[in-house]
């Protein structure tokens, strides 16, 4: 056997499914086995492996064992020359493998290998090649001065950004994401350390290799396509606790002695330094809008208050009217101002609501009230710069604050016109419509200036995304005009080769989504407002009349827990029924302490799965109460 391909899967059924039909593809005229080692999905991945890929060996774990484990045993189970580790989220193209082990076969010192990587948008990923995270090269990425220097031989050497990202170079740490690994050499260093659950392990492993005498090396003539952390959003608190652990682990294994010192209290406070730091940009990012809204709505009344004089606003109806900007920033939120994708008739229903507040208030208020005309006119200067500040931020090109309906994308297709049509069309019901619906033929897209007439056609209709359809275009080509075109800006997804989906960076479009109508769906942005506002209002009764709510609840401990988890965001009162089938994607929402037949003992499947569906697509808050009301004595299960 020449070559295993080993790919730990973990609730991703569909980036797998498009995987695996790459992988069997590039594996043509090589002897060859694919392992797939499952981690206790509960998304169906194991069953469609079972049904559409017969000839993978296939390893379902009745736990998730973390990935070093879950490659481990199909290492063990291997007798392959060479093996390679493969994320699940990844696209390979027909040569890869031929040309990977045609390198690895000329050069017996390799015992590990990586490849170029490009993500869903077909942009280079730094992580195809690292350098070993020293203590110093550790330090300069914490402090920041990698991403500052990323080019530096000294700063930028954990991505070794000085290197050429197109020429063929040893280097030091693979990325586990694409590891091809010489298995003599596995015999002699070791397998994958286990006490690393997930990141890490491809670090510590290819340092092993180099102290063991063998090298490793970066391969950019093999391409694959990443679309990089499907299971684990990077911008998370939870991954940069993962992964900054990982890099402790690794530091106390191979570069600190036992015991504390100076390294091993800068990496465990880099953890908690980056977690802050990945919660405050997460606030910034959501609260943009919100404070640009303040910002400008003062700034025009401090204007006015410059052109017309003291006379016309006083001080304390200034500080007054500042305090009213916060307000309309609330009514801006309840009345969906801050959606996305942003709609202005949102911003106009805000502004009517906060009309209405200042004309109560100032017909109840007896001191410092303004009269309804000045009121009137601070929500015109409101409703002016709440519309100015999502034209600053559309003028400025930043995507999901665009004035333009997001729901009408203008799609080109590529491949053969009735691989384009059933594309387009899928994509017409995923997206509610579409706006401008483009194609290009078979033969333009494999001509040599494929490139050129894709993003004329991208410039000239404002195309917002690409659809390959695989099975006119080969994985390779696809992943080629991707690389070429990664500077339009637009977004690129694979329709596949059976036409049961159309695949994204973080988005899987197929036919089991179009019973989800987006205007009422419980994931919608009105939806997901609404859900939470009912939550809050439901728990604030509940703890308000405490002494006779719990009275009629069986247990009363886990209901005062409940109400806790729900006020703190992290359960809901009503979530999805248990135990219906899965051959609906149902969009995610909370946990519920109730179902969706409240406290009912259901077992058929089909019954669950259609209460599921309609409270998903057509969700209604009065369903929740009458939910909450029908389950009151079950508001205390855990």
């Amino acid at each position: 056997m020449k070559l295993s391909v080993i790919i730990v899967n973990y609730n991703v059924r569909a980036y797998l499914e498009q995987c695996l039909r790459t992988v069997f593809t590039a594996l043509d005229g090589i002897e060859g086995d694919v392992f797939v080692v499952d981690n206790q999905s509960n998304d169906g991945s194991v069953e469609m492996v079972r049904e559409k890929f017969q000839q993978v060996r296939l390893i379902a774990n009745a736990d998730n064992v973390g990935f070093s484990r879950a490659n481990n045993q199909a290492i063990r189970a291997s007798d392959a020359e060479y093996v390679v580790l493969l994320n699940p989220d990844t696209v390979v193209g027909e040569d890869i493998f031929r040309k990977v082990l045609d390198f690895l076969d000329a050069h017996p010192k390799a015992g590990g290998l990586g490849v170029k990587m490009i993500d869903g948008t077909g942009h280079f990923l730094p992580e195809s090649k690292r350098g070993l995270p020293t203590p110093a090269v550790a330090f300069y990425k914490i402090i920041g001065l990698t991403r500052m220097f990323p080019h530096s031989r000294i700063f930028g050497r954990y991505h070794l950004g000085h290197m050429e990202e197109n020429e063929a170079a040893r280097i030091e740490i693979l990325s586990g994401a694409c590891m091809f690994l010489r298995k003599e050499t596995l015999n002699k260093v070791g397998l994958l350390d286990e006490s690393f659950f997930m990141y890490g392990e491809d670090i510590d492993l290819s340092y092993r290799i180099t102290l063991g005498g063998y090298e490793n090396w970066y391969f950019p003539d093999a391409r694959i396509i990443h679309y990089k952390g499907e299971s684990t959003k990077k911008s998370s608190v939870n991954y940069v606790f993962v992964f900054y652990n990982a890099m402790a682990i690794f530091a106390q294994k191979h570069f600190t002695r036992r015991g504390t010192n100076l390294l091993s209290l800068l990496i465990n406070g880099s953890i908690y330094l980056s977690a802050a730091g990945a919660i405050v940009m997460r606030f910034l990012r959501r609260a943009l809008l919100p404070m640009l809204d303040v910002v400008l709505v003062i700034g025009l009344l401090c204007l006015v208050q410059g052109i017309l004089g003291r006379e016309a606003i006083g001080n304390d109806q200034l500080k007054l009217f500042a305090l009213f900007a916060v307000v309309g920033v609330a009514c801006e939120g309840l009345c969906g101002g801050y959606d996305i994708p942003v709609k202005v008739v949102n911003v106009v229903r805000s502004s009517l609501l906060m009309a209405i507040l200042l004309a109560i208030y100032s017909v109840i208020s007896t001191t410092a009230a303004p009269s309804l005309l000045v009121a009137m006119y601070f929500v015109g200067v409101m409703l002016v710069s709440h519309i100015g500040a999502r034209s600053i931020l559309h003028g400025a090109r930043i995507k999901p604050y665009s004035l333009r309906s997001l729901d009408r994308k203008r799609v080109l297709a590529i491949g053969s016109e009735d691989e384009n049509r059933h594309a387009l069309a899928l994509l017409w019901q995923t997206h509610f419509g579409l706006g401008r619906q483009k194609q290009l033929g078979i033969n333009d897209a494999v001509s040599p200036a494929a490139v050129k007439l894709i993003r004329k056609k991208v410039r000239k209709h404002g195309i917002d995304e690409v659809v390959f359809c695989a099975k006119d275009l080969a994985w390779g080509r696809i992943i080629e005009l991707m690389e070429g075109l990664k500077r339009t800006g637009v977004m690129f997804k694979i329709a596949q080769p059976a036409r049961e989906f159309i695949i994204g960076p973080s988005s899987i479009e197929s036919l089991q989504d179009l019973d989800i109508m987006e205007l009422h769906a419980v994931n919608s942005a009105a939806g997901r407002r609404t859900k939470r506002m009912i939550d809050v209002t439901i728990t604030t009764l509940l703890l308000l009349t405490l002494p006779i709510s719990v009275a009629f609840v069986k247990d009363r401990g886990g209901f005062v827990s409940n109400a806790w988890s729900v006020l703190l965001g992290r359960k809901s009162w009503v979530g999805y029924q248990a135990g219906g089938e899965r051959a609906l994607k149902l969009p995610g929402i909370k946990p519920g302490v109730l179902g969706t037949l409240a406290n009912e003992v259901v077992t058929d499947q089909a019954v669950v799965a259609r209460a599921n569906t309609a409270y998903a697509k057509d969700y209604s808050p009065w369903r929740d109460l009458s939910l909450v009301v029908r389950g009151f004595r079950a508001l205390g299960r855990a």
